[in-house]
């Protein structure tokens, strides 16, 4: 018997909720560039900025959300935290899958009910922390797994708050770097160190916050976090250290190196999706993650008084 060749998998259709910038930066043009998806249609609360966002890349702008539910086959997320739990828990009882943007919510409580709407549709959720898709994020990580760590430091700092920046968001004013790269930072502590089992913070979300962390394996961790800070560019820095020396990580400042990884990132992400949805087994970073670290964060911010 001759074996069949193997066909590729069909395309997941997408829907994307969101038309700001961060939709026009990364969702909708990772989505609509294929080939494991196809950006199915746009929603947003500004109907001029989903059509021209549509417009851009193909695709076309829909008045209701629950005409996007219609017309796809999974939902990825670009509005702030609080709007994403409430649509995401609508899409997922909907039975579709969804890509969830960082934090799940502003609460463990939203944080929770998309975790259970997730487990009791049975549909694939998948968590847009990037430094787990970059190649260096992945390689760093997997040298982690046979390094003596003792202690670590995680920095990241940007002035996203400052200025004309289109991040300045009415939420990231409010909540300031905590929600925002606070996820980012200990995702990638706990992946490397194992799970956080206790913290305590000082400072400011809007100013500077300070984090101590002890690791399961009796590592201590210190997350610096600010984006209100007017730097060149922005600090992302993660450094073990033990018995041999360091292991470190760095965000590349070289605009070819930075578009290159970017380009390999969004790719890996968009990839990985379909093929959990396809194959419909969540990934490790799903909505239990994102709710695992939404507790986390919570407990920061109340340790911060």
């Amino acid at each position: 018997m001759v074996a069949m060749p193997e066909l590729p998998a069909a395309p997941v259709a997408v829907g994307l909720v969101g038309a700001g910038p961060w939709a026009d930066a990364l969702h909708a043009p990772m989505l609509a560039a294929g080939p494991e998806t196809t950006l199915a249609g746009v929603w947003a609360r500004r109907p001029e900025a989903a059509r021209a966002l549509a417009s851009a890349h193909g695709t076309r702008a829909v008045r209701r959300y629950e005409e996007l539910l219609d017309a796809c086959e999974a939902v990825a997320f670009a509005v702030p935290p609080d709007v994403q739990a409430a649509m995401a828990v609508v899409a997922a009882r909907a039975g579709r899958h969804l890509l969830l943007e960082k934090p799940v919510g502003l609460t463990v409580e939203e944080a929770q009910r998309v975790a259970d709407a997730v487990d009791s549709s049975g549909v694939v959720s998948q968590l847009v922390l990037t430094n787990r898709y970059t190649q260096a994020g992945r390689d760093f990580l997997a040298r982690a797994a046979g390094f003596e760590a003792v202690g670590a430091h995680c920095l990241a700092l940007s002035g996203a708050l400052l200025g004309d920046s289109p991040f300045a968001t009415p939420w990231r004013r409010k909540h300031g770097a905590l929600l925002d790269v606070g996820p980012h930072a200990l995702d990638m502590l706990e992946a490397a160190l194992g799970p956080v089992r206790e913290l305590s913070g000082r400072g400011d979300p809007l100013r500077w916050t300070s984090l101590t962390c002890r690791h399961a394996g009796g590592a201590v961790s210190a997350v610096s976090l600010s984006i209100s800070l007017p730097l060149p560019r922005s600090v992302w820095e993660l450094a073990l250290y033990g018995p041999s020396g360091s292991l470190e990580l760095r965000k590349p400042t070289d605009p070819r190196t930075v578009e290159a990884e970017r380009a390999a990132t969004v790719a890996t992400i968009r990839r990985e999706f379909a093929a959990a949805v396809r194959a419909g087994e969540p990934p490790p970073l799903d909505a239990r993650r994102g709710l695992e670290l939404q507790r986390l964060i919570d407990a920061a911010a109340r340790s911060l008084g």
